[in-house]
């Protein structure tokens, strides 16, 4: 009775074991990760003695181990270890591959096995998520690039492209990439037409940040009506020769934008960049952060008036090549107490010597004192400004002292959100 007792309960233990095995599989397929259609390699064979884990428990130990540094190597030694374990580590494997030095090549047999995409198929490509090949100099060409765009297209959210191998004959494959939701050009040398460009954003409802190079616009020409900006468009990179239509606002940025980056433009005036910005505040454009820099035909006061135009701006990351004390000053700008939203302040140099005396740590806490910026919590300066000299080392001390009392000040008054929350007050040197 005993034997029979035993029997039956090893018999209900498997049978429990295997329903287990089956409702686990069937909770992963329904998830993102779903990999039902991926071949297993033939190498895995089964190991009746071996210890089984739900899916849910290995799917936590994978996602712990892609965040670790140098995570492929990890991730490729537990696609290794059973076919349970390739079936949920593959995805996190080919989710942002490293393609640095020799792993290239391999990835590209992996994802392209054929020219021809009817001849064999490659279902690790629906599996690649960011796609960055900004590290990649000569190991790719445009053939190859445009080929692994065709491939990955379906659920392709983030690419970076290389500064050599990303031609005209990649926009097609691109275009094809509709839930891309990051799109960053900026090595690019060779970007072509930049209405080609436009053209292809068109398809890209989800795109959320846009970067574009630094070689866009040179000898080419928009017109304002052709340009339809992705719906979604939040985060905006403006940089190369882009042509007046651009700078003096007749080519109206999205109203959705909340951050923009102005910089590399090396035919940019100081009245088209001001235009510019007068633009983005008459049309209501709900930006919270704002950079310029490296604009060399700009003049040494051509932004003081930043502050004045755009007062609802959180952060603010300026080259003090370009703005005086001016910049700051109450008198210049017409501003009430209170008026600026200004948290966080970064102060650049763009490479102009002479330029370390316009602005000191003196002028920030009296603009403080002045009230002018009330809610500042944050100033970062680049190291070659020499505010940690020992002329200007107390100074810059007394403004971290006041950034924190400040803080400690606004926290007590009201209940800072989430958001201001993460801002830590006081003052930093940039490298």
């Amino acid at each position: 009775m005993a034997l029979d007792v035993q029997r039956n309960w090893d018999v209900s233990m498997a049978d429990n074991l295997k329903s287990i095995k089956a409702k686990s599989t069937t909770r992963l397929e329904k998830r993102d990760l779903t990999t039902a259609s991926i071949p297993i390699p033939a190498y895995y064979t089964s190991n009746a003695n071996s210890v089984y884990l739900p899916d849910e428990i290995i799917l936590q130990i994978v996602d712990y181990l892609r965040r670790l540094e140098d995570a492929q190597y990890t991730l490729y030694a537990c696609t290794r270890l059973s076919r349970q374990w390739y079936r949920i580590a593959v995805p996190f494997l080919y989710r942002h591959p490293d393609l640095e030095g020799n792993r290239f090549d391999p990835f590209i047999r992996a994802i392209c096995p054929s020219i021809n995409l009817h001849v064999k198929e490659a279902p690790l490509a629906r599996l690649v998520r960011i796609l960055d090949m900004g590290r990649l100099v000569h190991q790719s060409s445009h053939r190859i690039t445009a080929r692994l765009l065709g491939r990955v297209k379906e659920n392709l959210e983030e690419f970076v492209a290389p500064q050599f191998s990303f031609a005209l004959n990649s926009f097609p494959a691109l275009a094809k990439c509709r839930k891309l939701k990051r799109l960053d050009l900026s090595l690019v040398t060779d970007i072509g037409s930049l209405q080609t460009l436009f053209n292809t954003l068109r398809g890209m409802p989800d795109l959320v940040e846009l970067q574009l190079p630094r070689s866009s616009g040179f000898g080419t020409r928009v017109s304002p009506g052709e340009v339809v900006w992705p719906p979604r468009l939040k985060r905006l990179f403006l940089s190369g020769a882009l042509d007046a239509n651009f700078l003096q606002g007749i080519v109206q940025l999205p109203k959705t934008l909340e951050e923009l980056t102005i910089e590399h433009l090396p035919l940019a005036k100081g009245s088209a960049v001001r235009m510019l910005l007068e633009t983005i505040a008459l049309e209501g454009v709900p930006l919270k952060y704002l950079k310029l820099s490296n604009m060399p035909r700009l003049s040494d006061t051509s932004l003081d008036n930043t502050l004045a135009l755009l007062p609802n701006l959180e952060t603010l990351s300026i080259s003090v090549d370009y703005i005086t004390s001016n910049f700051i000053d109450t008198d210049f700008q017409n501003l009430r107490p209170g008026d600026l939203k200004l948290r966080a302040l970064e102060l650049t140099n763009s490479g102009n010597p002479g330029v370390e005396d316009k602005l000191s740590p003196i002028d920030i806490i009296i603009a403080m004192d002045d009230e002018v910026m009330p809610l500042l919590r944050q100033v970062r300066v680049a190291k070659s400004l020499g505010w940690r000299l020992p002329s200007t080392a107390e100074d810059f001390d007394a403004l971290d002292d006041a950034l924190q009392t400040a803080a400690v000040k606004q926290d007590a008054e009201v209940e800072p959100s989430e958001e201001i929350k993460r801002i830590r007050p006081g003052a930093w040197e940039l490298m």
